[in-house]
């Protein structure tokens, strides 16, 4: 049975994902130094003197990455959600802290340094002094600083900080990631919840460049909250002109490393450097002059990438051998340890789902191991539990036995035998049709069509796979997701918390399958709090196991990897968050 249906797995693979195209691009030409002429030994007249010929101005050092498919859903701070969007907006708006991408430390980002009250609670943020905000002018082609209406440079200021944290947290903005922010300042869990009043969140700026914000509790990865997706400095003026499309480019101003340059919807975005960014300890000036994103899939990546139109590309997972054999591209594959989890989810209040035996006599015919072998093939890791081993306090960093989520049949179709009696049905044939939602790209549609094949070997039903565009996909998802869903979570600092609480608690707004445990709740609740480690490892590892074994509120598969190509002459890093620090790339 195991080797019919890896042979089916291996049809559905080579059907789905589209090969790329192959043949190495050649490498640039290199550009011969100018000639300078000779020195003139006796002087002339001014009429027969000859001018040396003035040298060519250098190149702009400007390269094109591709980030996959569609527009990001946005680049305003207060309302972009994943990571996508996190690593455009990131370059455009530093916030107070950064994590660095390597090493998961925190860093200066806009602040330049701080300040932490003896018992824990309150941090005191020094911000870079004259930082202006910015935008290119298309007209006259250079990156200039945006004045207010008495010609004076408008610069970044805690009140602007203050402004964008309100801003993110007042409900009627409706921030995705208010839900993560608000926990860590006092009164803000209040106003974002629509039962208490802006001036009663602890945030003040006490000058123009001092920014000091209160928490309700001590908990050790609070500074790494400061560096959230929304927790940014926006411009008030430009939303209040510009409204919902402040971030085109006629309207939007930033102050980051990096700013806007031009827009091509659904095609492509290219940033410019700002020559106004100072630095900090954390964020340098840029050393590229311009990045163009380009908004296409993996597969059209490779072919791109191969035919040297770009110098930075995802690679699709079944083309990763073939790359590994190729005498030139090899040395440019880069297989990138990730912290994301590839997870999928139920929704937990639609048949069969909200049948506990069903959840878990699907997630228990999941043959992990066959998936991230033979049909994501790219050195992922097979997931017994949601939070990936990289992240701190993470149970799968640990010897958890047999604890976690295994593919194990037998078990799977005793589960299914329990749900269908507690159910009331006789038969699969009872079941109500299923319906597996996904977004528009060739690794996830693999990853669904496995799952198909692996279900109905195991209990005869036959699952639909239904692919929405990603364009709506989240929108979708969040609003009303289906019975099984593309899933997974990047993570926005390093803690365990940010996998186990912020997403499955019962009253997230991630937590699009409506998983719902009380007893989870309080094991998650009392571990953010826990100062000893151990005890809070234990509480991380029950909570675990609630959510994916004991409850199968979500389908843990795989922890990712990036598998990059990279052209010899970009220097780079990787980083292990997803969120890259172009700032910090260069062209040799």
């Amino acid at each position: 049975m195991k080797k019919q249906l890896f042979l089916l797995i291996t049809l559905i693979v080579a059907l789905t994902l589209v090969a790329a195209c192959s043949g190495a691009s050649a490498p640039a030409e290199e550009v011969a130094p100018a000639e300078v002429a000779a020195p003139v030994e006796e002087a002339a007249p001014a009429e027969e003197v000859e001018e040396s010929a003035p040298s060519p101005p250098a190149e702009p050092k400007a390269m094109a990455i591709q980030r996959d498919a569609n527009d990001p859903r946005s680049i305003d701070p207060q309302q972009a959600i994943d990571t996508r969007d996190w690593n455009l907006l990131a370059q455009l708006f530093p916030s107070l802290t950064e994590l660095d991408t390597e090493t998961h430390e925190v860093v200066p980002g806009a602040a330049e340094s701080w300040d932490i009250s003896d018992d824990g609670l309150v941090y005191t943020f020094h911000l870079i002094e004259g930082l202006p905000w910015v935008r290119y002018n298309p007209d006259s082609g250079v990156v200039e600083q945006v004045q207010d209406e008495n010609g004076n440079a408008r610069v970044v200021t805690a009140h602007d900080f203050v402004y964008g944290y309100l801003r993110a947290l007042d409900p009627a903005t409706g921030s995705p990631a208010a839900y993560m922010l608000s926990p860590y300042i006092a009164g803000a869990t209040e106003f974002n919840s629509g039962e208490g009043r802006p001036e009663d969140v602890a945030i003040e700026a006490l000058d123009d460049y001092t920014l000091q914000v209160t928490s309700p509790e001590k908990v050790g990865f609070t500074l790494a909250i400061f560096g959230l997706i929304n927790a940014r400095a926006t411009p008030q003026w430009a939303i209040e002109d510009g409204g919902e499309a402040w971030t085109e480019l006629e309207t939007i101003n930033t102050y980051g490393p990096f700013t806007l340059k031009e827009w091509i919807h659904e095609s492509e975005m290219t940033f410019i450097k700002n020559p106004f960014w100072p630095g900090s300890a954390g964020i340098q000036p840029a050393k590229l002059d311009e990045i163009t994103f380009r908004f296409i899939d993996e597969v059209v990546g490779l072919r791109e990438y191969e035919a040297g139109s770009l110098d930075v590309t995802l690679v699709p997972g079944d083309q990763i051998e073939r790359i590994r054999t190729d005498s030139e591209l090899n040395s440019q594959l880069k297989v990138v340890p990730g912290t994301c989890s590839g997870a999928w989810g139920f929704h937990n209040q639609k048949p069969p789902f909200d049948n506990v035996h069903m959840r878990r006599a699907f997630t228990f015919a999941i043959d992990r191991e066959t998936l991230v072998k033979d049909v994501l093939a790219g050195g992922e890791i097979p997931a017994p539990f949601f939070t990936p081993p990289s992240i701190t306090m993470a149970p799968s960093g640990t010897d958890i036995g047999d604890l976690g989520i295994r593919y194990d049949p037998d078990k799977a179709q005793e589960e299914f035998e329990m749900g269908l009696e507690a159910l009331g049905l006789s038969s699969a044939d009872e079941l109500p049709p299923i319906t597996m939602e996904i977004g528009t790209s060739p690794v996830l549609s693999a990853i669904a069509q496995a799952l198909q094949a692996m279900w109905l070997e195991a209990f005869g039903v036959q699952v639909e796979i239904s692919q929405i565009d990603n364009t709506v996909y989240w929108a979708h998802v969040e609003e009303d997701a289906g019975q099984i869903f593309r899933a997974g979570w990047c993570p926005d600092y390093n803690d365990a918390n940010n996998y186990l609480r912020d997403v499955y608690r019962s009253d997230s707004i991630y937590n699009y399958g409506k998983w719902n445990n009380p007893e989870y709740d309080a094991l998650v609740d009392a571990a953010r709090v826990e100062t000893d480690p151990a005890k809070r490892l234990e509480m991380y590892t029950q909570a675990e196991q609630l959510l994916a074994v004991e409850e199968a509120g979500n389908i843990p598969l795989y922890y990712s990897v990036r598998a990059q190509l990279t052209k010899p002459n970009v220097k780079r890093t990787f980083s292990l968050t997803a969120i890259e620090h172009y700032w910090d790339w260069d062209i040799e």
